[in-house]
Order: C-alpha cells, then sequence, then structure tokens
C-alpha cells in the first residue's frame, strides 16, 4: 500500500492524477437507500457506499442497465435483499462471492405473508404470529401471473428495526473481512447503531402507543414489519404489489370502510400514482399522509437509519393526532 502511495504522489507531483487516488477505500454497493443508510452507519468514512437504484426507483420493477452492470464488477461489496425484492439481480449476485443476500443470513428475523386471506372483516384482531393473516384485498387477482406473489417470505425487511439490526450485523462482518485493519472501527459502529436504533425504537413505541387499536389502510403490504414492532394493525391495503391498479371490488370494500370511520388514515407513497386513493377518500373524514418507505429524502449522513425509521413514525403519529 505504502508504494502506491509514494508512486501516487510522484504522479501527483506532476499533477496527473486526481488527487483522490491514493484514498482507495473499499466500495460498497447497495441496491436501495434504506440498505445505504445502514451500510453508511456501519462503514463510516472507511468505505465508499454507492446505491444501484436512483432514489425512488421501485426495486419491484426495476431493469438493470449496462452501467449497472459495471457498477457490480467494481465494488468489493455487493448488499441487496434477495429475489423476493430484486429478481432482476438473482442471477448476477448467484455468481458473486462478493455478493451479500440479506435474506439468505442464517437466523434472519423473516415474516411470512399469510397464506389465507380474509376479505370481509376489516374489524377482526390480526394475530401478530409469523405466519399471521393478511387482508388481502385482491379479489381481482391482479397478482395472480406477477412475480412478486404474496406468499413466502415478506422482502421488506429494512422496515423492522430489529431486522435493521440483523442486516447492520452481517454488513460489519462482511467489513470485517473485506478490511481487517479496520475491524475495530466497523465493530464500534456497530455498537453504536445498535444503541441508537434500540433508543429510537423505545421512543417511536411510547409515541404509537395510544394509536395500536387505529384502523388504516395502507398502499401497498409493505409495512409488516414496521407494524410488527410497534404493534399497529392495519385494516388493508390497497394493492400487494405497487405496479399494479388495485381491483374495483378493492376500492369499494375500502371506501365503505372509510365512510363507516372504521380507518381514520390511509397512507400512499411518494413513488407511485395515488389518484385512486384520492377519489376512494373523498368525502370522508379520512386523513391521507404520504409514508415513504424508501426513504427517499433522508440523508445518508451519520444515523440516518435511526432518522428514517423516526420519519415513518412520525407520520403514523401525524395520521392518527387528528
Amino acid at each position: 500500500m505504502r508504494r502506491v502511495v509514494s508512486s501516487a504522489l510522484a504522479f501527483l507531483a506532476f499533477g496527473l492524477l486526481p488527487l483522490t487516488t491514493y484514498a482507495s477505500s473499499v466500495s460498497v454497493l447497495t441496491t436501495i437507500k434504506p440498505i445505504s443508510l445502514i451500510a453508511k452507519d456501519i462503514v463510516g468514512d472507511h468505505a465508499d457506499v454507492k446505491q444501484l437504484l436512483p432514489n425512488g426507483a421501485s426495486p419491484h420493477n426495476y431493469a438493470l442497465k449496462p452501467s449497472d452492470l459495471r457498477s457490480i464488477d467494481q465494488a468489493d461489496l455487493l448488499i441487496w435483499v434477495g429475489p423476493e425484492m430484486e429478481l432482476f439481480l438473482q442471477k448476477i449476485a448467484s455468481r458473486h462471492d462478493k455478493a451479500l443476500q440479506l435474506t439468505a443470513i442464517e437466523g434472519f428475523p423473516l415474516r411470512y405473508y399469510g397464506e389465507q386471506e380474509n376479505h370481509e372483516d376489516h374489524d377482526h384482531d390480526h394475530d401478530h404470529d409469523h405466519d399471521h393473516d393478511h387482508d388481502s384485498h385482491d379479489h381481482d387477482g391482479e397478482h395472480s401471473s406477477h412475480h412478486h406473489n404474496h406468499t413466502g417470505i415478506d422482502g421488506h425487511i429494512w422496515l423492522g428495526p430489529q431486522q435493521g439490526i440483523t442486516i447492520a450485523k452481517a454488513i460489519t462482518e462482511r467489513m470485517v473481512n473485506i478490511d481487517a485493519d479496520n475491524a475495530d472501527y466497523y465493530r464500534k459502529n456497530l455498537d453504536r447503531f445498535i444503541n441508537g436504533v434500540h433508543q429510537t425504537t423505545q421512543k417511536i413505541k411510547t409515541e404509537l402507543s395510544a394509536y395500536n387499536e387505529q384502523g388504516y389502510f395502507v398502499f401497498h403490504d409493505a409495512y409488516g414489519y414496521f407494524e410488527e414492532a410497534f404493534g399497529l394493525k392495519q385494516s388493508g391495503h390497497f394493492t400487494v404489489d405497487p405496479d399494479r391498479k388495485p381491483g374495483a371490488r378493492t376500492l369499494v370494500t375500502i371506501r365503505e370502510a372509510l365512510v363507516k370511520n372504521k380507518a381514520r388514515c390511509v397512507f400512499t407513497e411518494p413513488q407511485f400514482n395515488d389518484s385512486f386513493i384520492q377519489s376512494v377518500s373523498k368525502h370522508t373524514k379520512a386523513k391521507i399522509v404520504t409514508l415513504d418507505p424508501l426513504a427517499t429524502n433522508i440523508s445518508k449522513d451519520d444515523g440516518r437509519y435511526q432518522a428514517f425509521l423516526s420519519a415513518l413514525g412520525g407520520k403514523f403519529v401525524e395520521c392518527f393526532d387528528q
């Protein structure tokens, strides 16, 4: 390394190389912004965190570009959720030792979508065990032919604090292997991350404890990990897959629940057109608030994953607090 630095400096003397050449750090590539936030909290300034998908792009329907393939080749570590979320990466990631598939981490606290579906009763209690029954409102077979089906693993793993910590531990382990010289630095960051997430989780729990019985509808069924962590019970969702419009019957069912004040909140998402949410909520008392599961507006500075969880919690409070 020292020889590289001195030759780089020799070049610098002649003005031939940009200043950054000798500060070659590890290159970490994540697929989506929330995973970038966790990675950045662990690697700090000792590695370069880049993101494959543009902010706000949905991993459900992304298509790889040639420049993406170059980025993947150049990365020392590629972090992706798994085929449940980024199906477009499955072939490439399986060929790379440097790929870290989060849903494949041993002992990962995964949720599974319920196999049975309950359409009629929006008031019933969800029991919060692993196979818990999800109110799926896709009567019109919206997801029957789509790869992002509604059984098996729920891929939105970054939305649960416990899951966030598991992701951070896995990233730390990989970084220690890739860059052993800085192992202590990564481990210290991990400790700080875990403490910070625990504190944030307690704070959000306190803020949301008053609203555990409140009904609400979400745009797509992405929030199970967050809901489980904070004792929230959704009344249902407009769509299982954000790329598909909800069926007419789903909209009627949700409209009826809103008219009867069974749900006081409807959450939309910035990534998708929500005109049907606006029309279904019209002339009801329901409040419409935007939830951003992809952390689009959170900066990548220190402690940002906690900021992301807090922002989500804050949106629930904003909606319920009427």
